[in-house]
């Protein structure tokens, strides 16, 4: 195997683990403890946080393992994009904050908006030769 083609396989596998772990651990961390999830999901306005931790947990793990593994790893991309955005709508709003705290808040999203832009490129080049998707051709 030539040394670029390398780097490219094992730098696929690489990102997809980084994009994939935040998401698989906060996914069993909320199953794990559904009542610290259930307040974190009311905080940040959502109703219903009974009905929606099952839906967020199985996004989180379902999608990460997707992407993780590359089995079907678009579809994991895009939930988890998804997912991202809408959380980071609903949980880093600016209005009324000033000083540190909108600073901070900022700086939060940004963090989500280059997650998301992972994401993206997951879903427009797909998982790469280490992949499950790439075995299944």
């Amino acid at each position: 195997m030539e040394l670029a083609s390398y780097l490219i396989d094992y730098g696929d596998l690489l990102a997809r683990f980084c994009l994939s772990f935040v998401f698989l651990w906060s996914g069993v961390s909320k199953a794990l403890h559904p009542a610290a999830a259930k307040a974190e999901i009311a905080a940040v306005g959502v109703p219903y946080p009974g009905l929606f931790l099952p839906l967020m947990v199985g996004c989180q793990i379902c999608g990460g393992l997707m992407v993780l593994l590359g089995f079907w790893a678009r579809l994991g991309a895009l939930a988890l994009l998804t997912f991202t955005a809408t959380a980071t709508r609903l949980a880093n709003g600016l209005r009324g904050l000033t000083g540190d705290k909108r600073q901070q808040q900022q700086t939060t999203a940004f963090e989500h908006l280059a997650i998301v832009g992972g994401f993206l490129f997951v879903v427009i080049h797909g998982a790469g030769r280490l992949s499950v998707d790439n075995l299944l051709r």
